[in-house]
């Protein structure tokens, strides 16, 4: 038999795909580049020794959710777990959509939303977001309204362009929809803590890990779900695990889709140890920022556009006379294509500049959107140094390219 029937979602479903390429620098999948405490690392391997492989473990992440809902002062069916925020992304669309359902998600943003809602049999409702990133949140709400969406999906800070939508806006949105809100906060971590819900009475030494974030308000929702995830801010990306907190009633729902054991053991284990430890992870975010302010100015300052940032990368595109330029370079060395605009030319040649380098970013340069884009993680101190070698190079070299054309 040759053929299959198959359900047209999966048939029509464009398959995820990354490009494997070796290069010296690793900068365009969000991943931290930094190492893990080694009071932590050492915990780990302490518990490694004896660790009891052989047995399932919690039937629900039960071990994990609790040490989360302790320290978020909420009861543990308050929090579920899943194999990365993604998992739970996913099951959210399938637990609130469905066939005829509507499902609002931002653009530009996380462009795995569209698949997760395309899996899930719903109907696809995108949001424009403002050009830099930013979240309008009456525009938001007349959406919703007007097109009757069953779920809708926020992402702060926003994945590619970085930036942060205060609180007040994003609750401005929960409280007036009609619909149960997910806030994908996979970033917030880096934001910086920069509102606070003057209701809440949590110590300061809690209130860190919350400011900025719905976390705040989620005792006042019955229809907000907050999903975050242990592979940014605490580098386990390679374990993959996430969380959601939401009220019970929620969580209770989006439980029923998550499989018995489906988180396993020893990722259960060791994001159950760097949460015990996690202020052992505040000096290494704040190096983050730090290093993500420092290369945010150096792009500016080399005449590049840039978006500004809250989260561990940095979006940024040459644009005027600098975008013109390396679009002439990109047919000089790549070949004309008219069917690219000279702003994506432009992005595609920093892309390719850059990964010759030994640097690999992520090209956005074709997105609609962010035409020229290069979305760029936040690395090592010296990793970035040499980013920026790289870059001041290039500029040089578009400076000269310029002059040369004008004389000619």
């Amino acid at each position: 038999m040759d053929e299959f029937s198959v359900r047209s979602s999966i048939e029509n479903l464009n398959s995820y795909t990354v490009q494997h390429v070796n290069a010296r620098i690793i900068a365009d999948t969000n991943e931290s580049n930094y190492p893990m405490p080694e009071t932590v690392r050492e915990k780990l391997l302490k518990i490694t020794e004896t660790f009891p492989f052989h047995r399932y473990p919690p039937i629900q992440a039960e071990n994990l959710a609790a040490t989360i809902a302790q320290e978020l002062d909420l009861p543990d069916d308050n929090v579920r777990i899943g194999n990365g925020a993604g998992e739970l992304l996913q099951k959210a669309c399938y637990v609130f959509g469905g066939s005829g359902r509507k499902i609002a998600f931002p653009v530009p943003s996380f462009d795995m939303y569209a698949t997760y809602i395309q899996l899930s049999d719903s109907t696809p409702a995108p949001y424009r977001l403002s050009d830099d990133g930013y979240l309008d949140a009456e525009a938001v709400i007349s959406f919703c309204r007007a097109e009757q969406v069953a779920l809708l999906i926020i992402c702060n800070p926003n994945n590619p362009t970085g930036n942060y939508n205060p609180l007040p806006q994003v609750e401005k949105i929960i409280a007036a929809v009609n619909c149960p809100v997910v806030v994908d906060e996979a970033c917030m971590e880096f934001a910086g803590g920069r509102d606070v819900d003057s209701l809440d009475m949590r110590p300061l030494n809690k209130i860190w890990l919350v400011a900025g974030s719905v976390l705040t308000i989620s005792n006042k929702y019955s229809n907000l779900l907050c999903v975050r995830t242990f592979s940014k801010a605490y580098g386990l990306a390679g374990l993959r695990c996430g969380y959601a907190v939401g009220c019970s009633s929620i969580i209770r729902i989006l439980g029923k889709t998550l499989l018995p054991y489906q988180v396993n053991a020893y990722t259960l284990m060791a994001a159950k140890t760097v949460y015990e430890n996690k202020l052992l992870y505040r000096d290494l975010i704040k190096m983050v920022v730090r290093e993500r302010e420092q290369l945010a100015d150096f792009l500016q300052q080399q005449g590049f556009e840039v978006w500004p940032s809250a989260a561990n990368f940095v979006l940024f595109r040459a644009n005027g006379n600098m975008a013109a330029v390396l679009a002439e370079s990109y047919d000089e060395v790549y070949g004309r294509n008219e069917a690219m605009s000279p702003l994506e030319k432009s992005g595609h040649f920093i892309y390719r500049y850059l990964l010759n380098n030994g640097i690999l970013t992520a090209d956005l340069a074709s997105c609609p959107q962010l035409a020229g884009c290069i979305r760029l993680t936040v690395v090592l101190p010296e990793e970035n140094d040499n980013i920026r070698q790289q870059l001041q190079l290039l500029c040089t070299d578009i400076i000269l390219h310029g002059t040369k054309k004008r004389e000619e």
